[in-house]
């Protein structure tokens, strides 16, 4: 059994693999099984999630890209359409304030 056979409904979840957990009708020794079952369950989708090679992404809590990400369509994705730009950074400063040291594609705001 696997996670994926279990409803997101709480009450149609009625057996953990052939063991009945219905109200009323469960036994200490089936709760018991259920338990295991549920566990192994649980290890069963650990091991297939950390299986998963996430290498290829930017972690969440540390973004890092070392190339122009690749837009597929318009969409949330800040990019310049021209390679050559070998930066993209964004500085958002006070009108007046000394423009700072720039690359090719940084974009300097003021308000």
């Amino acid at each position: 059994m696997s996670f994926s056979d279990y409803s997101l409904t709480p009450s149609n979840n009625l057996t953990i693999d052939g063991q009945s957990i219905a109200e009323g009708t469960t036994s200490p020794g089936t709760i018991n099984m259920a338990i295991r079952q549920l566990m192994s369950d649980g290890r069963e989708l650990y091991d297939q999630v950390t299986a998963i090679d996430l290498s290829g992404y930017a972690p969440l809590d540390a973004p890092a890209f070392t190339g122009q990400p690749t837009v597929s369509a318009r969409g949330a994705v800040l990019h310049h359409g021209n390679a050559a730009n070998a930066s993209g950074r964004i500085f958002v400063q006070a009108e007046g304030a000394a423009t700072p040291t720039m690359s090719n594609g940084d974009i300097l705001m003021t308000y």
